[in-house]
C-alpha cells in the first residue's frame, strides 16, 4: 500500500509540474500597439521595456524596418507610424477577422504539451506575442516569446497587393499551428544536423513533418502546407516525382538555390511539372522517412537525433 501510494502522490506531483510548465501565456501585442499615442507614449514604453525587454526595438527593426538613432527619432517615428491611414487599414483587418485568439492560444498549448510528452526536457515558449508583422514574418521568436504575425493568416483580406495569389492561398489561418510548430521544432533540431546537400535538407523536412504528424490533430494538407488538390496530386504522381528528383541528379547537390524551391513557398517546384506544389520536398522526405520508421525498430527519439541521411535513406528501403 505504501509503494501505491508512494506511486500516486508521484503521478499527481509529475502531473503538477507538467501543467506549470504549460502555462504559455498569450498577449495582443497588435492591440497594445494602437492605443498608444503621444499623451501616454512614454508610460506604455517604460511598461513594455518592464514586461519584455528589449522586445520593442527588436520588433521594430525587425518587423516593421524601422531605423531610429535616438529615442526622440523613435518616438517620431513611432508615434507617425501608428498612426497612418494604411496602417491603420491594415490593422483594422486583423481585428475584423481575429476578434478572440483563445481558440489558436489552446491549440498552441495542447501542441506543445504533446510535444513535451516526446521530448520531455525540451524548450517552451514562454509566452505568445499576436502582432501585426506588416508581412515581415508568419513565426518568429524573441528571448523565448513566441511570435504570430496575424496579418500572415489573412488569406484573401491581406491587403498588399503585391502579393502573390500563391501566397494568399497559403496565407491561411488554418496553417498557423502547423507553421509554428514547424518552426520551433526546427529551431530545435537544426544545431543538431549536419545540412550540406538536397539529400540532408529532404531528410531533415521529412522527420520534421514526422514528428509534427505525431504532435497535431491535422488533415495531411494542412501539415505540409498544400491544398487538397495539391497532395492528391502528390499521391498519384509519387513514383513519377521520385523518378524526376534521381534524374535530375539533385541528391548530393550543395548549392541550395537551385533546388530551393523543394523547400520554400512558390507557385511549383522547379524541375517538376507546373502541376505541383511548391515545398514539395517536404512531402517526398515525409515519404521517405514514413517508410523508414516501418522498416526499422527505432523511437522517434532515435530519429530525430540521427543525422546520417545516407543510412536513413538507405534503410528506408523507399522505392514508390
Amino acid at each position: 500500500m505504501k509503494i501505491i501510494k508512494f506511486l500516486l502522490i508521484f503521478l499527481v506531483l509529475n502531473s503538477c509540474v507538467n501543467q506549470d510548465r504549460m502555462e504559455i501565456k498569450s498577449e495582443r501585442f497588435d492591440l497594445k500597439l494602437f492605443l498608444l499615442d503621444s499623451s501616454n507614449y512614454e508610460k506604455k514604453l517604460l511598461k513594455w521595456e518592464e514586461e519584455n525587454k528589449g522586445f520593442l526595438n527588436y520588433y521594430l527593426q525587425n518587423h516593421i524596418g524601422m531605423y531610429y538613432d535616438s529615442d526622440s527619432v523613435k518616438k517620431s517615428h513611432l508615434l507617425t507610424f501608428v498612426s497612418h491611414p494604411d496602417v491603420l487599414e491594415f490593422q483594422k483587418n486583423i481585428q475584423e477577422n481575429f476578434v478572440d485568439l483563445d481558440i489558436y492560444t489552446e491549440k498552441i498549448k495542447v501542441a506543445f504539451s504533446e510535444y513535451l510528452t516526446i521530448f520531455k526536457d525540451s524548450t517552451i515558449p514562454k509566452k505568445i506575442i499576436y502582432s501585426n508583422s506588416f508581412n515581415s514574418y508568419g513565426v518568429d521568436v524573441y528571448n523565448q516569446n513566441l511570435i504570430v504575425g496575424l496579418d500572415f493568416y489573412l488569406g484573401d483580406f491581406h491587403p498588399a497587393a503585391n502579393i502573390w495569389e500563391y501566397l494568399k492561398v497559403r496565407y491561411h489561418e488554418k496553417y498557423m499551428i502547423a507553421d509554428i510548430m514547424e518552426f520551433w521544432i526546427t529551431s530545435a533540431f537544426v544545431h543538431k544536423s549536419s545540412i550540406e546537400c538536397f539529400q540532408d535538407e529532404l531528410i531533415f523536412k521529412g522527420k520534421i513533418i514526422y514528428l509534427m504528424n505525431l504532435i497535431l490533430e491535422q488533415d495531411d494538407h494542412v501539415l505540409f502546407r498544400f491544398s487538397e488538390e495539391d497532395l492528391e496530386w502528390c499521391n498519384i504522381n509519387e513514383s513519377n516525382i521520385w523518378k524526376e528528383i534521381i534524374s535530375l541528379d539533385l541528391m548530393y547537390n550543395k548549392e541550395y538555390n537551385s533546388y530551393s524551391t523543394f523547400f520554400s513557398d512558390s507557385p511549383f517546384t522547379k524541375g517538376m511539372p507546373k502541376e505541383s506544389p511548391g515545398r514539395l520536398g517536404y512531402w517526398v522526405g515525409y515519404k521517405i522517412i514514413d517508410s523508414y520508421m516501418s522498416n526499422n525498430n527505432v523511437s522517434i527519439q532515435q530519429l530525430m537525433y540521427n543525422t546520417n541521411s545516407q543510412d536513413i535513406l538507405l534503410k528506408s528501403k523507399y522505392r514508390p
